[in-house]
């Protein structure tokens, strides 16, 4: 319980401080497998050398970090090692996402992803990181892939809106 308040003090400076803050977002992993955390910064970096990335878990301990626009696995804790890895090629867009692989139980849990950008801001993401078995059916990557429900969600509004153009195009009614 003294581990869960403290991981609300330590983000709630954050909150605060950031001039970019986003809802959290939830990624579900499988044991064994490997999951994307997602953290980009809306205002893509001038120069790549003038970033500086932290990512974080709940207990404080350095999961990755991109000091000056390069990797830097010096001080990042062992439960991470040779595990995490970033998109180098997607730092230009603003993206520093990282990769964790042979996912365990140990790894639920919150992500903080920490973008400083000198001369510039701080900004804050949250991602939970919710780890299942493995079933038979599914893959390790299955992990990443959209959930059911957005997927009906948007075939359903696509259909909404063709029906809605059909109505509109036989009344004779043109928006």
């Amino acid at each position: 319980m003294m581990e869960i308040r403290w991981s609300i003090f330590f983000f709630l400076p954050v909150f605060v401080t950031a001039s970019e803050v986003s809802l959290q977002e939830t990624v579900e992993g499988f044991i064994g497998g490997s999951a994307v955390l997602p953290c980009s910064s809306e205002k893509p970096p001038i120069t790549i050398q003038d970033i500086t990335v932290r990512w974080r878990n709940k207990y404080d301990k350095i999961v990755y970090e991109i000091i000056d626009g390069q990797v830097s696995v010096e001080e990042q804790d062992q439960q991470y090692k040779n595990r995490v890895e970033s998109f180098p090629e997607e730092y230009k867009r603003g993206d520093f996402s990282i990769k964790l692989y042979n996912l365990q139980h140990t790894d639920a849990g919150l992500y903080g992803c920490y973008i400083f950008m000198k001369k510039e801001s701080v900004v804050f993401r949250s991602v939970e990181l919710l780890i299942k078995e493995k079933s038979e059916k599914q893959i390790p990557s299955e992990g990443t892939k959209p959930r059911p429900e957005m997927t009906v969600m948007i075939i359903s509004i696509l259909f909404i809106g063709i029906i809605s153009s059909l109505a509109n195009s036989v009344t004779g009614v043109s928006t």
